[in-house]
Formats: structure tokens, C-alpha cells, sequence
């Protein structure tokens, strides 16, 4: 199975996603190629022993981090890659969408909008604070609901979450 939830919210398409892998693996019990970019599901099933996580490996080359050949200066995410059509072990360490987005011919200046609207966006995730404790918390508990088909209190988990 691929791209499951793909064309919804990040949310609903995890829960989808994750709704399908437990069933799959809890109540089918069968033999399942599953792809997914929601790399919170590689968390939640990798220490399972009837799961086997994976990743298509590759080489990243690094541009220097410095200057390019047309003198422009790179930021640390500039790298070419070159997908080695080999199944690894483990999930993948990374995402490489700005690198397959330069691959599939994008122009440089929407790459480099996207660089930047990512490193904001993780940056904006790495911030410590109180409620990221809290919301690590929450999202322990709603961990351990979902876990039990507890969906009511998935949903009051995910209001808090809200306010």
C-alpha cells in the first residue's frame, strides 16, 4: 500500500494511515508492503516483532557549503541525490522532498522558497517550551487510546490539544 491519505490534512492522514497499519497488522495478520511518509508510524510500530521497517536507500552529495559553481552561496540543505534502488533496513533518517523536487526539474527560486518555509517550520517545531512538554504528554496518551480503539478519548485528547 502507498500514498494512503495522501490529499488530506497531515492529521487525518496519519490517523488514516495508522488506522489501516493496526488493522492490517492486528486483525489481518498478512504479509503488507506499506509506504508512508507519516514518519510518526515508523515510532509507533518499530519496536513490533511482526514489523520489519525499511527505506529505499541513497547517497546524498553534498554540495560545498559554502559557494557554488556560479558563485551563489548554499545553505546546508544543498545536496544532490541518487536513489540506489536498494531496500535498507530501518526507517529513513530523513526527508529528501526539496532534493526530488530539484531532481524533478522545479525552479531554483520555488527550491529555495522551500527551504526556507522548511527550516521555519522545523524550527518552529524544535522550540522547547512548557507546552511541549504538555502536548509530548498528550500525544503520549493519545498514543496509548488510539492503541485501544479508545476514540472518544482520542477526541477530548485532541480538543485539549486545541485550547
Amino acid at each position: 500500500m502507498d500514498e494512503l491519505g495522501r490529499g488530506t490534512s497531515t492529521f487525518d492522514g496519519t490517523a488514516i494511515a495508522s488506522a489501516a497499519v493496526k488493522h492490517l497488522i492486528e486483525s489481518n495478520q498478512c504479509l503488507t508492503l506499506f509506504a508512508t511518509h507519516y514518519h510518526s508510524l515508523l515510532e509507533d510500530w518499530k519496536n513490533k516483532p511482526s514489523v520489519r521497517l525499511g527505506h529505499m536507500e541513497c547517497f546524498v552529495h553534498e554540495n560545498d557549503p559554502n559557494v557554488s559553481e556560479e558563485g551563489n552561496e548554499f545553505d546546508e540543505k544543498d545536496s544532490n541525490i541518487t536513489f540506489l534502488y536498494t531496500l535498507g533496513e530501518g526507517g529513513c533518517p530523513k526527508s529528501f522532498g526539496i532534493n526530488v523536487a530539484r531532481l524533478a526539474g522545479l525552479p531554483e527560486e520555488v527550491l529555495e522558497k522551500a527551504k526556507h518555509v522548511s527550516s521555519s517550520f522545523e524550527e518552529s517545531m524544535a522550540i522547547a517550551n512548557p507546552a511541549d512538554v504538555r502536548s509530548d504528554s498528550i500525544k503520549k496518551q493519545i498514543a496509548e487510546a488510539v492503541a485501544k480503539d479508545d476514540w472518544d478519548t482520542v477526541e477530548q485528547l485532541w480538543e485539549s490539544l486545541q485550547a
